[in-house]
């Protein structure tokens, strides 16, 4: 790799790899990390800050990196995915910046077939970054496999007019997408939820299959699982109970849980093409790692979800970092699900600095299988 070992794309490389490792990806997976950092952090991989020029050290690469991972768990199945801040090639992170790195990132997937970008190009101009309070300009994501890049998103900063145009911006973006139906919808059946937006992420799955997803955040700003029922229920009895599953599954606490001080919940809409006249799912996002802090209580609430290979897979993780900090000891700040069409996956959520960690502690690598299937 031409970049430097100590940059976000060798931090990137070597935490992908440990996760190859220890969730037994296959030694394809090794070179497939190695060439996907290289395409998606091209032209700032060898940064170690977002906000200074200056020397610095692997340690500032993990203190600042501007990525985190994902597991998506189902049956026996795994899918790595990198969720990035593309910055400038030099100078502080700007909205701007990370608004025209991030385009020059989804031109190359597009030359080389992985992405579609038609419905990119329909909003595109409603979200370019245009007031002091955007917060990001774009981010990036997409799964790492040992085939190479798949399935990349662009998530849009719904700030990127300020803050008094964000819901504006979210329902002219879903009205030009054919989901103007949807936005209706939401605005009769979840009105406080649609008043109260949370200013991050406008979504979109980078691809033109019936499935792919337009997405945007609110806050859980409920106490008590009932109450979240009641605000999910004109999805559906499905929804409801299975954000009441997820709860009960995550959090020792139980419904309690959503009463306690500290990071809130996030509700994800998302709409497809299969129907533009209400939203097509949800997805639920609980703080995992303050709900079950410790590495025994992680285990434990991980059993109720996963399949028991792939339990002791992501078991090594959950151990590795344990060993490495002291106190909280869960790696995974976010777990979500699907609540109408994820059937029965698990989605987990690691910063680069808990993999780096996990990573070190790791004993040598014994030999691996040649493959994990990739969860589809």
């Amino acid at each position: 790799m031409t970049t430097e070992r100590s940059g976000y794309a060798g931090l990137a490389v070597d935490g992908l790899r440990y996760l190859g490792e220890v969730l037994e990806l296959g030694r394809g997976f090794d070179a497939a990390a190695e060439e996907s950092v290289r395409t998606l952090f091209d032209g700032w991989g060898h940064r170690v800050s977002r906000d200074t020029d200056g020397g610095g050290t692997r340690q500032d690469a993990v203190s600042t990196a501007p990525f985190e991972y994902s597991l998506v768990l189902r049956e026996d199945r795994v899918d790595v995915r990198l969720f990035f801040r593309p910055l400038p090639e030099r100078g502080p992170a700007t909205a701007d910046g990370s608004w025209e790195r991030g385009g020059r990132t989804l031109a190359e997937l597009e030359r080389r077939g992985v992405a579609r970008l038609e419905r990119t190009r329909e909003v595109a101009d409603l979200f370019r970054p245009r007031s002091e309070r955007a917060a990001f300009g774009m981010c990036l994501a997409a799964s790492v496999r040992a085939s190479g890049i798949a399935r990349p998103k662009v998530y849009f900063d719904t700030l990127a007019a300020g803050t008094e145009q964000s819901r504006q911006m979210v329902g002219a973006a879903l009205d030009r997408l054919g989901q103007g139906g949807a936005w209706s919808w939401l605005r009769r059946h979840d009105p406080q939820g649609m008043a109260h937006l949370m200013p991050a992420f406008f979504a979109l799955d980078v691809d033109e299959s019936p499935h792919a997803r337009i997405k945007f955040y609110t806050t859980v700003a409920e106490r008590s699982t009932a109450e979240l029922e009641a605000r999910l229920a004109p999805l559906g009895r499905g929804a409801a109970a299975a954000a009441a599953g997820l709860i009960a599954d995550a959090a020792p606490q139980g419904g309690a849980a959503l009463d306690t001080p500290g990071v809130r919940p996030t509700l994800c809409w998302s709409m497809t093409s299969r129907d533009g006249t209400r939203p097509d799912d949800a997805t639920l996002y609980l703080p995992f790692n303050l709900y079950a802090p410790q590495q025994q209580e992680t285990h434990r609430r991980l059993r109720r979800r996963l399949d028991p290979v792939l339990l002791a897979r992501v078991g090594r993780l959950v151990s590795d970092h344990a060993a490495a900090v002291d106190g909280r000891a869960n790696p995974f700040h976010w777990a979500a699900a699907k609540l109408l069409h994820g059937g029965g996956a698990l989605t987990l959520y690691t910063s680069a600095a808990a993999v780096e960690a996990a990573r070190t502690a790791r004993t040598p690598a014994r030999p691996r299988p040649d493959t994990l299937p990739v969860a589809t």
